[in-house]
């Protein structure tokens, strides 16, 4: 943004789904634990994850240290920091700087967080973590039900009418 660097801290659990994402100006201790509690604010102990695969940045360490301490993080978590391991984070965010690339960039950092919510969300979508909501299990009534529910959320009806 503006020639400088930013990040997009992203969380998939096993099977690919996206289950938080968070825009940083910084890549640091306070950035890394202020994501990862982001993440953790939906689950309690019992139910967040057994093993964080992470990437060897030293943040994390200290992020998920300073988590446990405040009783925030199941206490038995295990992080790995195995380079193949983080394989599907590391390739998921691909179509996202497709499209942060296709824009043409950000100027405006509020901006961009806007925009690139929308991207994830759309991802998301695409994904199929909200067929949950849609009453079938057909694949061709998904993908109407998808398109619909897509045409609601931004009102698209009302361009077509």
């Amino acid at each position: 943004m503006k020639g400088k660097w930013h990040y997009l801290y992203r969380a998939i659990n096993k099977q690919g789904e996206t289950l938080d994402f968070y825009f940083s100006h910084k890549r640091n201790k306070e950035a890394a634990y202020q994501f990862l509690r982001r993440c953790l604010r939906y689950y309690d102990l019992d139910n967040q994850p057994k093993t964080l695969n992470t990437d060897k940045h030293s943040s994390y360490a200290n992020a998920i240290a300073r988590l446990k301490k405040e009783g925030r993080l199941r206490a038995d978590v295990e992080q790995r920091q195995v380079k193949y391991l983080n394989n599907g984070i590391e390739s998921d965010p691909a179509p996202i700087k497709k499209l942060v690339v296709a824009t043409g960039g950000f100027k405006i950092r509020k901006r961009a967080w806007s925009t690139i919510q929308g991207f994830e969300s759309l991802r998301m979508l695409n994904k199929g973590q909200f067929d949950f909501w849609l009453r079938n299990d057909e694949r061709k009534t998904i993908v109407r039900e998808r398109s619909a529910f897509m045409n609601r959320l931004f009102n698209v009806e009302v361009v077509y009418q």
